[in-house]
């Protein structure tokens, strides 16, 4: 092997998401976020060894930029601004079939879901908005009743800012009241919302997961 084939070997490497050209270190602030990472969802993410089952069994990998296995990968290496601007951490079902289906037991479900918390909690613009918002949203709901109404889940969505007119504009709209209606004549949906008695054990939970 030549000296110049030695070196090129030896370059870092360069993130899916970085401009053409521009190189990385590895494990960059790596250990730092993988050693948060893992104290904070109990994920071991250090076990991953990229067989990517865990993004041939996702369901929707199809509509993320960075895939669930590249998701672990990028936590390994630190690279913490790019996972919190994906519009992965958004997209994700939380259906958990990556967890179920990784021989190592990961956890990647885990860790993309508290990636959305930190994207969330970061201030970054979301890729995906009217899923961030509904996340907001639900959580907000769930604060005030203990438990979730679809109705009024919805109702509270549609009020924030640009949602209902982005909506309209694509015929979402439309088919959301369609599908509400269908739900209401089949006794599916309830228009009024119950609290739940554990409301104060839930807030509860609900402040100190997030440090309030």
């Amino acid at each position: 092997m030549t000296e110049k084939q030695a070196e090129s070997q030896c370059e870092p490497a360069e993130s899916p998401s970085d401009a053409p050209g521009r190189r990385r270190l590895i494990g960059d602030r790596g250990s730092h976020f993988l050693n948060r990472m893992e104290a904070e969802t109990g994920a071991n993410v250090a076990a991953c060894y990229q067989c990517e089952r865990c993004t041939n069994a996702c369901p929707v990998s199809a509509y993320m930029d960075i895939k669930p296995h590249q998701v672990i990968r990028h936590v390994q290496l630190g690279w913490r601004d790019e996972l919190l601007r994906s519009a992965t951490v958004w997209v994700c079902l939380s259906c958990e079939m990556c967890t179920t289906y990784c021989p190592n037991e990961v956890g990647v479900a885990e860790t993309i879901l508290h990636l959305r918390s930190l994207s969330a909690r970061s201030g970054i613009a979301p890729q995906e908005r009217q899923l961030a918002v509904f996340h907001q949203t639900f959580l907000d709901e769930l604060q005030r009743f203990g438990r979730v109404n679809e109705a009024w889940l919805m109702a509270a969505l549609n009020r924030k800012p640009g949602i209902l007119g982005e909506k309209w504009r694509t015929g979402q709209l439309k088919t959301e009241l369609e599908l509400g209606w269908t739900l209401w004549r089949k006794g599916k949906l309830k228009l009024l919302p119950q609290r739940c008695a554990a409301i104060h054990e839930i807030r509860a939970l609900y402040r100190n997961r997030r440090g309030g």
